[in-house]
């Protein structure tokens, strides 16, 4: 395999990263808070979407190699940090609607489960530098499903209560850490 190749493949996931990124700050406003609304609220997008550069940035740079599948898991993991903006922006926009905070926690999980398929795909391929391999089997097990589980359960947990989605939305962020724990890895992701 061409280094190149898997150098381009990086190389367009970060553009379309870039250009997610560039929409949710172009987006940013000085937000005008109503009751119960937090600044963080308004920073969480931003905030996840790094989180998702840096553990598909983690991923790409261990890989020794690529096939079809794994371009094509590529592709719907980015179509759906694509959507993240306008999730985002209509939750931003309708913040008390159950169903805004649904559709930013069904895009963000169903990108956290294109990013584990991708994870998964390259493992059991053997796509992995073998001197990766320990560091990333963990994130292709149930237990790296984590991520996607925080996201998918705030689906239903908005129509209870959106505040109940939002702490979901920020577990991700720190869940991590036991995550790595359970599944035997030591060293910062």
């Amino acid at each position: 395999m061409d280094q190149r190749d898997l150098g381009r493949i990086a190389a367009f996931t970060d553009g379309v990263m870039a250009v997610a990124i560039t929409l949710l700050v172009l987006n940013i406003q000085v937000p005008q808070l109503e009751d119960g609304q937090s600044l963080g609220d308004a920073l969480l997008a931003f905030a996840l979407v790094g989180r998702f550069w840096v553990i598909h940035h983690d991923l790409f740079e261990r890989l020794r190699g690529f096939d079809r599948t794994l371009m094509a898991l590529n592709l719907s993991f980015l179509a759906l940090i694509v959507l993240v903006p306008f999730s985002a922006e209509l939750y931003d926009t309708y913040t008390k609607d159950a169903i805004a905070a649904a559709v930013l926690g069904a895009t963000l999980g169903l990108a956290a489960m294109a990013h584990w398929a991708m994870t998964a795909h390259v493992v059991s391929r053997g796509f992995v530098r073998d001197d990766q391999r320990g560091e990333t089997a963990p994130y292709a097990s149930p237990v790296g499903l984590g991520f996607t589980a925080a996201f998918l359960l705030s689906v239903p947990a908005a129509f209870l209560s959106v505040h109940i989605a939002e702490a979901l939305w920020v577990s991700t962020l720190v869940l991590r850490y036991p995550l790595r724990r359970l599944g035997g890895r030591t060293s910062s992701r």
